[in-house]
């Protein structure tokens, strides 16, 4: 039966007649996604701005007295580093959960982004290793709300041929404040040392917890929610932004009150745990992490170059900057063009190129330009992360369960990779790049076999001997109803779906 108009509740628990776009121009869906990119994107992106800004300053710190005045030797400074991982792991599966449940995720993010900068600011209290390893653990277990609930947070706003250049994006901040991380340590480590008898690195953690703690109080007045709740759309907006995403994938992306429950919730982690799309993603992005550990102890990589600590953080910069430019271009091009494999193998085959430059140079100019070459290698993992959520698209409660336990296990890695770069291994850390070229390869190889799988699974979907996923009635018809089709027609639609890879 078609419909051509659907109740709907406002925010005052109402329900009115609206206009249920059976179709929509071009113009519109532009000028709709226009206007979530400046309120949800650009937002989301400042946020891991921020948030990059803080889980780099111990590297910072650490060039300018940080290890010396908590009297830690190397194993103590890599256990402080790698800590913070075991808090964000806890919490990574539990806070996408959460991000599916809520209606309202800005209100939930401000509290969790004023808590995390308040734990920085109070890491410069730490007078020894005790102290560091507890604002370390509990910074990481408040941090796993951030990242991995923006990738799902995308997901319920883009389609899978737009998620990819916005994860980039939100990335993209991440990047620029691996390198604009070393230029504020730069000036605040020269600029602040001694101020008032505090030595430089803890400014550092003082301010730039400050500025996360302003940041957060303000999260409610600008980001939104979710198109069905957020209140700066209109009532046809908010159809038009969920009849797309249903067009995209088959069915609309808004979890029922079953998902919500714990039994939907302990269903949709356990789809995710027996799915071997997830697992396949999580063994990848845990070796890429990996292969890849040179990020925290570049600024020790680049001070071997032989320059003084403040020209040492400036010239962490520019490798960043070109590298966010390379990973923005590279998931346009993915996003153009559907591919993912071969745009992820591009990014790692730079990183490699860097670590073989990085073994075999010995003029200053060379070393530098390996870490150009490196830092591009961060390209494919911001497409690994929008290949999992593409390829596990429904129910929302799944895809959130994925979304969580593919970053939490690929984070495992960052608890071996502080082991990685000792300085016993320096300056040449001959046995940290190998190691790196053999994780990235490896990484690589689960990619391709993924690939294939996927291949494989279309050519099923073509002869109609699997599905993708399947749909409760009331989803079913809830989809007919947004897109004002029949039921037989949205059945069709669902079937229509095929893997991106």
């Amino acid at each position: 039966m078609s419909r051509s108009s659907s109740p709907e509740k406002d925010f005052d628990g109402q329900e009115n007649e609206v206009s249920v776009p059976a179709e929509w121009t071009v113009e519109e869906e532009r000028l709709l996604v226009r206007k979530i990119d400046w309120r949800c994107l650009v937002s989301r992106a400042l946020l891991v701005f921020i948030l990059n800004f803080i889980r780099g300053n111990m590297s910072n710190a650490r060039l300018q007295g940080l290890q010396e005045d908590l009297h830690l030797n190397d194993t103590q400074y890599a256990t402080g580093l790698s800590i913070l991982f075991v808090g964000y792991i806890l919490m990574q599966v539990p806070s996408t959960i959460v991000m599916n449940s809520i209606t309202r995720p800005r209100l939930f993010i401000a509290g969790v982004v004023t808590v995390w900068g308040a734990i920085s600011a109070l890491t410069a209290l730490c007078n020894q290793f005790s102290h560091l390893v507890v604002c370390r653990f509990w910074l990481g277990f408040v941090e796993a709300a951030l990242y991995p609930s923006a990738v799902y947070y995308l997901s319920r706003w883009y389609t899978r041929k737009e998620i990819g250049l916005r994860i980039a994006y939100i990335n993209a901040g991440n990047m620029l404040a691996q390198g604009l991380g070393g230029l504020l340590a730069a000036g605040v480590l020269a600029g602040m040392e001694g101020v008032r008898g505090i030595r430089g690195w803890r400014w550092l953690f003082i301010i730039e917890g400050a500025i996360t703690v302003s940041f957060g109080l303000c999260i409610p007045l600008f980001l939104a929610d979710y198109p069905t709740t957020t209140r700066w759309l209109s009532a046809r907006e908010r159809l038009i932004s969920q009849g797309r995403l249903a067009k995209d994938i088959g069915l609309v992306d808004d979890p029922d009150e079953n998902e919500k429950s714990v039994a939907g919730i302990l269903r949709g982690l356990a789809l995710a745990l027996t799915d071997i799309k997830v697992w396949a993603m999580a063994v990848m992005f845990f070796t890429y992490l990996l292969g890849l550990s040179f990020n925290a102890y570049l600024p020790t990589i680049a001070k071997n170059l032989g320059f003084s600590t403040t020209i040492t953080l400036l010239l962490t910069f520019p490798p960043w900057a070109f590298a966010t430019v390379f990973s923005l271009l590279n998931s346009w091009h993915s996003d153009r063009t559907g591919d993912k494999f071969f745009h992820i193998a591009l990014s790692y085959g730079f990183a490699v190129l860097g670590y073989i430059v990085a073994l075999t140079s010995k003029s200053v100019a060379g070393q530098y330009i390996a870490l150009f070459g490196m830092c591009m290698g961060y390209s494919g993992g911001f497409i690994i992360i929008g290949w999992n959520s593409a390829s596990i698209a429904r129910p929302p409660v799944k895809r959130a369960a994925a979304i969580g336990f593919v970053s939490a296990f690929g984070n495992v890695a960052q608890i071996p990779t502080s082991y990685l770069w000792p300085t016993k291994w320096g300056p040449s850390y001959w046995q940290s790049f190998v190691t790196g070229i053999c994780l990235l390869m490896f990484s690589l190889s689960i990619g391709l076999a993924f690939r294939q799988h996927l291949v494989g699974l279309n050519k099923k979907l073509d002869r109609g001997e699997a599905e993708a996923f399947s749909a409760s009635p009331s989803a079913a018809d809830k989809t007919a109803n947004v897109l004002n089709t029949s039921v037989q027609q949205e059945e069709q639609l669902i079937h229509s779906f095929r893997y991106i890879y």
